[in-house]
């Protein structure tokens, strides 16, 4: 069952989402502080929208973003989706995002998109969705020395 995101959900939230990014095959170092700091954010975004998909009571996946407008309408930028580890390749991450997606046809939004890691399963999977990898496109970043 999928449930709106609120801001009190934000504890349970933090607790799958570090439970999630630090396991492979992302391996990320994310602490409660920096997580919760992080939900907390995209949650106060304008244009949010989140959703969580509960199974049997339990917090199964978070799927979260906001929309912008740009010259041929709102185009939505999902910044975190993930599914709890042990209830991955059970097809809870494709319901979801078909749910999401749909819900966000339905408001009017023209585009969806987002970054993800390139060769990974989250890759294929997100072309398995529909999604196409951009060609003409690129991420550039700049880390402080």
């Amino acid at each position: 069952m999928m449930k709106k995101i609120m801001p009190d959900m934000l504890d349970e939230l933090t607790e799958l989402f570090i439970d999630t990014f630090n396991a492979p095959p992302w391996n990320d170092m994310w602490s409660t502080e920096t997580a919760r700091k992080r939900l907390r954010d995209i949650i106060r975004m304008p244009n949010f929208f989140g959703a969580a998909e509960y199974r049997d009571d339990r917090l199964a996946g978070l799927i979260m973003g906001h929309g912008e407008y740009s010259y041929d309408g709102m185009h939505f930028q999902i910044l975190e989706f993930c599914v709890a580890n042990d209830m991955k390749g059970q097809g809870i991450g494709g319901e979801m995002l078909k749910e999401f997606i749909d819900y966000l046809d339905r408001k009017g939004v023209t585009s969806v998109y987002l970054l993800t890691m390139r060769g990974a399963a989250s890759e294929d999977f997100y072309a398995s969705q529909g999604f196409d990898t951009v060609e003409d496109m690129c991420v550039m970043s700049r880390h402080k020395a």
